[in-house]
């Protein structure tokens, strides 16, 4: 991961904040109980992006250090006592001192993890997946895309579970104990919301043009004959003891 961004920038970044979705109470709450966390605790969110772990994170815990390559994702953190949002990336983690736990929501792909998980100065990590990427979800959606784009969509974002593999071998080689465990949730969407999440995983470069995001959206609505879509979530952790 680099410091200079990964490409969620501008009118992504605001999308990631508006329509990307978070965590539920049920995903944090497990989250906090299977890594022991109390309001002594220091946590690291590696890749934060806008927040959507640091900020349930932070009722819970002492102090969050949320860190991402991407300024325009950081602006997008809310301001709260205990969490300071920081410019930065994978490479930065040793400078940065000891954690009681280290947490990575749906961005470890970006990183050089075998190198993060032997660096990192910390008791406990926990790899997060919020669920299947919705190109691989519903075949109208794929559909959609892949007639826009003119192009198969293929990409996983590290959520699959051959990544999930490297994942947990790369943390046992560091010396850590990886359990998986999964908390199911269904999140319903709008077309609006539903495009908006779309958009959140595009690149500025591959974004639609805004006169084209309108039609994005109808196209989406008649592939999926609906207004609203129901995305169903499994969110799968690796977590350490």
């Amino acid at each position: 991961m680099s410091t200079t961004g990964l490409g969620f920038s501008g009118d992504v970044a605001d999308y990631c904040a508006r329509f990307r979705p978070g965590y539920p109470p049920p995903v944090i709450d497990a989250l906090v109980q299977k890594l022991g966390l109390t309001g002594e605790h220091r946590v690291l969110d590696l890749g934060c992006g806008t927040g959507q772990l640091a900020v349930p994170l932070s009722a819970h815990v002492g102090h969050v250090i949320a860190v991402d390559p991407e300024p325009d994702m950081l602006a997008h953190g809310q301001k709260r006592a205990n969490i300071e949002w920081h410019l930065g990336s994978d490479a930065d983690v040793p400078r940065l001192g000891r954690f009681d736990a280290v947490v990575v929501g749906q961005a470890l792909h970006w990183m050089d993890h075998e190198k993060l998980f032997r660096e990192a100065d910390t008791a406990k990590f926990a790899i997060i997946a919020n669920g299947t990427p919705l190109w691989r979800q519903h075949p109208a959606i794929r559909q959609v895309l892949e007639q826009w784009f003119g192009r198969a969509m293929t990409a996983g974002c590290g959520t699959d579970a051959e990544a999930r593999r490297r994942y947990a071998a790369s943390l046992e080689a560091a010396g850590y104990t990886p359990h998986e465990w999964t908390v199911g949730y269904t999140h319903e969407h709008t077309i609006e919301e539903l495009t908006g999440s779309l958009f959140s995983a595009m690149s500025p470069e591959t974004l639609p043009a805004p006169p084209d995001r309108p039609l994005f959206q109808e196209k989406l609505r008649k592939a999926l004959r609906a207004d609203t879509y129901a995305e169903p979530m499994t969110v799968t952790v690796i977590s350490t003891s």
